[in-house]
Parts: structure tokens; sequence; C-alpha cells
């Protein structure tokens, strides 16, 4: 089943221990931490504004994963312990029900040496009200180690139209534990922007997030496929995948430049508390998506306290 979608959930705030921190300084080019496997933007927003220009947008490719080397049986995972952080409406719009918050997004960077890209991005929970949650393989290579650039945001995106406006990208960070699609996670920090020069969770809301919740709640799976340009959803009961992630039978509608979605559990509650509990990867069979575990919460709390 496959729809339109327009509007979906809400962001909260989550106090919590920063356990990756994120390298700063004056560099001209992005600088790299090996150890906590960041990287942080040191280009004005101006720079990346004058970048994307609607050329450069029109021909960017959807990008896609390989699933052409992951195992055909489930893997075993140790469950960590439950992680919640709740949902909450954007400052802009308080009155909104959870169903009127709209957090899936255009993401859209560049390859140095391989052109421009777009993916989906979905506005999540943080002390600092500028993460986007995505996919690794929207951020950078894991087999190469090469990371991406240009991050460019823009939250209830739809056929051209930003009517939140853009968000560039000051930091980001991946989770490097599980290099196949089981660890397919990554968190952006984003600049204030938009057409409110503020915080994106303040313009727009975000989702609440689960870590090492129950992979067999019945879930809807977002994003903004590039042939459609759009956001679509299907929805369904997962199973276990490969690698440690989950899967949705029948979920046909998240092609290229759907990587980076949301797959949400609880729905459109009338309490605020659904939740993002994975990140679209790619499809083969059916839809398969990296759960969040331990390593991504580690990566998205040092995200949030960046």
């Amino acid at each position: 089943m496959r729809r339109t979608v327009r509007a979906i959930l809400s962001v909260a705030a989550l106090s919590a221990a920063a356990l990756l921190t994120v390298p700063t300084g004056a560099n001209a080019a992005p600088a790299v931490d090996t150890t906590v496997h960041t990287i942080t933007n040191h280009a004005a927003p101006a720079q990346t504004d004058a970048y994307w220009t609607p050329e450069r947008m029109a021909n960017a490719k959807p990008m896609t994963a390989d699933p052409a080397a992951v195992p055909a049986h489930a893997s075993v995972v140790a469950p960590g312990t439950p992680r919640y952080v709740p949902a909450v409406k954007p400052k802009a719009a308080a009155s909104l029900a959870p169903s009127e918050w709209v957090t899936i997004g255009r993401l859209y960077f560049s390859i140095p040496g391989n052109g421009d890209w777009q993916c989906s991005g979905n506005v999540v929970a943080s002390n600092n009200r500028d993460v986007v949650a995505t996919a690794r393989h929207c951020v950078m290579n894991i087999d190469t180690g090469q990371t991406y650039t240009n991050f460019h945001f823009a939250p209830s995106y739809n056929r051209g139209s930003a009517p939140y406006g853009w968000w560039n990208w000051r930091s980001m960070g991946w989770r490097i534990d599980d290099r196949g699609p089981g660890g397919d996670n990554a968190f952006i920090v984003m600049t204030t922007g938009g057409n409110s020069g503020g915080h994106i969770v303040d313009a727009v809301g975000g989702s609440g997030l689960g870590f090492n919740w129950a992979t067999n709640s019945y879930a809807h799976a977002i994003g903004l496929p590039a042939s459609l340009d759009y956001a679509v959803w299907c929805e369904g009961q997962p199973y276990d995948g490969p690698s440690g992630g989950v899967q949705i039978p029948n979920c046909n509608g998240l092609s290229g430049g759907a990587s980076g979605g949301a797959f949400i559990v609880n729905y459109q509650p009338s309490d605020g508390s659904a939740m993002q509990t994975a990140t679209y990867f790619g499809t083969w069979g059916d839809s398969y998506f990296a759960y969040y575990r331990d390593a991504a919460y580690q990566v998205w709390a040092g995200a949030q306290g960046a």
C-alpha cells in the first residue's frame, strides 16, 4: 500500500550526556575525527545556499544502496536497553495535532568527484533542536571511508516546493560498529536556517525516537522517492531481516531517493508517542530498514549535544 503523506510527526528533547563529541576549529575544509567518526563543516551557510542552484537540484541523482552482499539469513542481535524519546510540537504551531507535524524532507548532497545526489531525512529529537536522521550511505561510503558534503535539507519538501525553507549542515556522525546494512544509520546536525532563520525543530517539529525497541511492532515507512518527488508511505507488519535489520513485506513505493526515510511505529497517536526506530536502507525482496540499537543511540547523543 502506498499513499501520499503531507505531515508526519514531531520531536522532543531528551536530556542525555553527549557520548560523542563533534570536532571544532577554523579550518577551511571539513575536519574528520577518526576516533568518534564525525565530520564538521566549516563552509559558511551562504556558500551551500549558493551551490544549490535549481539546475543542480534538478540534476541530482537518487541514491540507492547495493544489497548484493547481504546474507540471506536473519542475524541474532542481542537486545539492548530500550530508550524512548517522546514527540513534541513545533514552537511555531503549538496547537497542531501529532498527525499534522511535518518532518520528512529532501536531503541533497555532493559526493566529491561523483556529482550531486539526493536522499530523504527526518527531523528528530535533540537538545540542540537541530538534528536530522538519515541513512549512513547518504553521508559516507562505509567501504572506502569517503565522506560527502554540501548537505542541504528541506522538511515537508513536495515536488520542488520547500514551504519552510532550507537548512544547511554543520556536522554529522554515523555508525561504525556494523559495516553491513544493519548499521546504516546516521544523523546530521543542521545550522539555523529556513524561512525563520531558526532551529529546524522549532520551525517544524520532528519525530520521537526509539532505540532497542521491539522489532515486531506494526510500522509505517515514509520517504521521498526521486521518481515521484513527493513523500509516500507504506505500512505493514515487519519481520527480522538479515544483518540485524527489519523488513516490511509488499512495501514497494520506496525507490531511489527514499534512502534515509523514516520507519515509524505507533503512527499518528493522539498522545504524540509515535517514534522513529529505523532508517530505510534499500529493497531486495522486501524493503529493509537499519534498526536503531545502542550504537545508533550513541551517534544521536553526540549529535544532539553538538
